[in-house]
C-alpha cells in the first residue's frame, strides 16, 4: 500500500441486452472514465509486444440471414489471409460487447445495426500460430466472444466492403460451405466450420 485511502467505488452495471444471454454482466466503476481510442493506435513494435505478453479480448458476428444465408469475409491479413472468416475485432477500453459488434459491422460492412437483434453465441479461447505484424510465426490469443446478427433482406442487400480487411464479401449457403469443406478447401480456416456449427448455422 502507498498510504493513500482505499475508497470503496460502487460498481455500475452496463444493460446493452443481448438475446439467447445466459450470463452476461458487463461491469463498470461510475469513475471509470471511457476514452476515444483510435482502430490502430499502436506502432507495429508496441503491438507485436503487447501481442507478446497480453490476451486480446476480441468480438466477432456471424451475419446471416433468416433463410440460412452467410456472409463471409475474404480476408488479407494474418492469421486468416486468403481464408473466409466472419467479421470483428479488438474491443476498446469503455466498450460493451454490443458496442463492439455494432463498431465493427458499420466499419468492415457499412451495416448500421439495431444493437437489441444481436445474439450472444459463445465464448472461445483462440491461440492462433501467426499474425499481422512481426514476428509473424509468434502468433497471438484471443478470448473471443461469437455473437450473431440476422440481416433483414434490405440490410443484406445493402452490406459492401468497407475498409481494407477483406479483398471482398459473399453470401453462401450452408450447402456451399460443406461443400467446399468436404473438398478440403484452403479457403476455409479450420476453425470456422467448427464455430458455424456451434451456432447452428452449418
Amino acid at each position: 500500500m502507498d498510504g493513500r485511502p482505499v475508497r470503496a467505488r460502487p460498481p455500475r452495471t452496463i444493460r446493452e441486452p443481448l438475446l439467447g444471454e445466459p450470463s452476461v454482466h458487463e461491469l463498470a466503476e461510475c469513475d471509470f472514465i471511457a476514452r476515444d481510442v483510435p482502430d490502430f493506435g499502436l506502432s507495429e513494435p508496441e503491438y507485436a509486444r503487447a501481442l507478446d505478453h497480453l490476451v486480446q479480448a476480441n468480438v466477432d458476428v456471424i451475419v446471416h440471414t433468416a433463410d440460412g444465408r452467410l456472409l463471409l469475409g475474404y480476408r488479407r491479413d494474418l492469421p486468416l489471409r486468403d481464408m473466409f472468416w466472419v467479421f470483428g475485432g479488438r474491443m476498446k477500453p469503455g466498450e460493451t460487447l454490443a458496442g463492439t459488434a455494432s463498431r465493427i459491422l458499420a466499419r468492415e460492412l457499412g451495416l448500421e445495426v439495431e444493437k437489441d437483434r444481436l445474439v450472444l453465441d459463445a465464448v472461445y479461447n483462440v491461440m492462433w500460430s501467426s499474425r499481422s505484424v512481426p514476428p509473424e510465426h509468434h502468433g497471438f490469443q484471443t478470448l473471443l466472444t461469437l455473437m450473431r446478427y440476422e440481416c433483414a433482406e434490405e440490410e443484406a442487400a445493402s452490406v459492401s466492403v468497407a475498409d481494407r480487411t477483406h479483398e471482398w464479401i459473399g453470401w453462401y449457403t450452408p450447402d456451399e460451405l460443406r461443400g467446399l469443406e468436404a473438398a478440403g478447401s484452403d479457403l476455409l480456416h479450420p476453425f470456422l466450420p467448427v464455430v458455424l456449427r456451434n451456432a447452428g448455422l452449418l
